[in-house]
């Protein structure tokens, strides 16, 4: 079967990865000139398989004062009169409620344990290079209160199969020594010794590269799709803004924020906001952390990604396409310093990202066959968890495309 796959981001190439693998011809499609440049090119770069929670949640649904009222420097939401993002808040609202939540939590579990088994699949059969390691991670707690109630949460994941420990602060210590040097209250840890990370902007640009050159994928970059041509109800091809229309009869978007570009033929595209984040990436330091690190209080993630080490952080949903705010960046500059001042110090040099993660207003991801037109398909809305679901999402959409 003639598939094209709509963006090449990490979950696009999973997609197509998968697709190919079964003996699909496929097209891979993307406006920009490469793989792998959006919300993947400065992802966090954790593979966190026992912590895929859904963002709606009774605790954050307690916060949403502060975070309305501007005084939680690491959420910001800014409101507008908008049919589409009010309908998405009134919905992320609807699933705060623990049952909910719960429910909501447990399938994204779920879906982050078939993207663990397909990862151990793909590091057997294809040899690439994304500075993939299984590096365990630790939530750092500042008090005992917060650590004390992370523990139902633990034994939950346990049930579910994922290996988890509450650690004390000298049991941390004993995990990643390089904690000495933190400058956060650290209580204890929640610890996942199964976790992994690794740079998803070059895990789209190697396995790209091994499907063109092993799996005959086809690839066109620099294209950006407009729209689509059907028949009968029926898809035909893509359109393009600056080609001839490419004749198709299944497709599958992955295209993330730009989606809603295609809101013509994908009403889905509404149940979908974007979630800014940033992140800084500096040159590893004799102090960096090897362990991956979660910061609670702070909600910043760090990670040793080779020679390479990144903080990611920030929720702001805010209007599509707002870009670049420095300001914001200069907020989580201030916090990763704060608490790793060897590693991110003003004079050191370091790189700046900022990207939109599309989400649904229960952090589960829309994959399946659109409602609006036969043979067109979509995997999208996976928030901040697109690194980590990637390959579970690849797997569910290629079962409906055999």
């Amino acid at each position: 079967m003639r598939i094209a796959v709509i963006g090449a981001g990490v979950v696009g190439v999973a997609t197509a990865y998968l697709l190919a693998r079964e003996g699909h011809e496929v097209t891979l499609i993307d406006g920009a000139c490469e793989p792998g440049r959006g919300a993947s090119a400065g992802n966090a770069a954790q593979l966190s398989w026992a912590y895929a929670d859904a963002m709606a949640s009774p605790a954050l649904l307690r916060h949403l004062p502060t975070i309305i009222g501007g005084r939680d420097p690491a959420f910001r939401v800014r409101w507008r009169l908008d049919p589409d993002f009010l309908l998405w808040g009134l919905r992320f609202l609807a699933n705060t409620p623990g049952w909910r939540w719960r429910g909501n939590t447990d399938a994204i579990l779920r879906l982050a344990g078939e993207s663990r088994e397909e990862m151990t699949k793909l590091l057997a059969e294809v040899d690439i290079d994304f500075d993939y390691r299984v590096a365990g991670k630790l939530h750092l707690y500042p008090d005992e209160a917060s650590l004390v109630a992370a523990r139902p949460g633990v034994e939950r994941k346990r049930q579910l199969g994922f290996e988890q420990s509450v650690l004390s602060m000298p049991e941390t210590l004993a995990v990643e020594p390089a904690l000495r040097n933190y400058q956060g209250e650290i209580a204890g840890a929640v610890y996942t010794p199964g976790d992994a990370m690794g740079d998803a902007a070059a895990f789209c640009r190697q396995l790209t590269r091994h499907m063109v050159d092993h799996l005959g994928v086809v690839t066109c970059f620099n294209r950006l799709v407009t729209g689509f041509e059907q028949r009968q109800g029926k898809l035909r091809a893509l359109r393009f803004a600056d080609r001839e229309p490419l004749g198709i009869e299944r497709a599958v978007v992955t295209a993330g924020p730009l989606i809603h570009g295609l809101m013509a033929d994908l009403p889905e595209a509404a149940g979908i906001q974007p979630v800014r984040g940033y992140s800084l990436t500096v040159a590893r330091c004799a102090d960096t952390p090897l362990v991956s690190l979660t910061d609670v209080k702070r909600k910043l993630a760090f990670v040793a990604i080779g020679d390479r080490f990144r903080v990611a952080g920030l929720a702001d949903i805010e209007r599509r396409g707002a870009g670049f705010d420095a300001g914001r960046f200069d907020v989580l500059h201030a916090a990763a310093r704060s608490v790793l001042p060897g590693c991110f110090d003003d004079r050191r040099e370091f790189m700046r990202w900022s990207g939109e993660r599309p989400m649904t207003p229960s952090s589960r991801p829309m994959i399946g066959p659109s409602r609006n037109l036969a043979g067109l398909y979509i995997n999208v809305g996976h928030g901040m968890l697109g690194w980590t679901l990637a390959l579970g999402s690849a797997r569910r959409i290629a079962g409906f495309l055999d």
